[in-house]
């Protein structure tokens, strides 16, 4: 499995969780709708970082320290959710439970390399 695809089905999978905790049920459209702003950041970001280019752990933490705060920006900005601390607990929470979905699914797809020393 590419970098790529093990990212997409992290995001995928933790947007799952999260519709489905709230929802008990995972219905298509509010799975979309919580995973899409996610997904873009991290599309707009990886190109960056070096994420899908280089099978190790810095540049997914990078990707995630960038894309998972931005895809809360786009979420709240495309749904004009006010700033409350609701949304705050859904900003640590996108951040705690998004890393582990990630990192577990980086490994389903062969793992981390170590980078060279120079």
């Amino acid at each position: 499995m590419s970098p790529a695809l093990a990212d997409f089905l992290a995001l995928l999978a933790f947007a799952a969780t999260g519709v489905a905790a709230h929802h008990r049920a995972l219905p298509l459209a509010e799975w979309a709708r919580a995973a899409w702003p996610f997904l873009l950041a991290w599309v707009l970001a990886a190109p960056f970082t070096g994420t899908w280019r280089r099978r190790e752990l810095g540049p997914l933490l990078l990707t995630w320290a960038v894309a998972v705060p931005a895809g809360v920006l786009v979420r709240f900005l495309a749904y004009a959710e006010p700033l409350t601390w609701g949304r705050l607990v859904f900003f640590l929470t996108s951040l705690a439970f998004s890393l582990p979905y990630l990192v577990f699914f980086r490994f389903l797809a062969g793992g981390f390399r170590r980078e060279a020393l120079p």
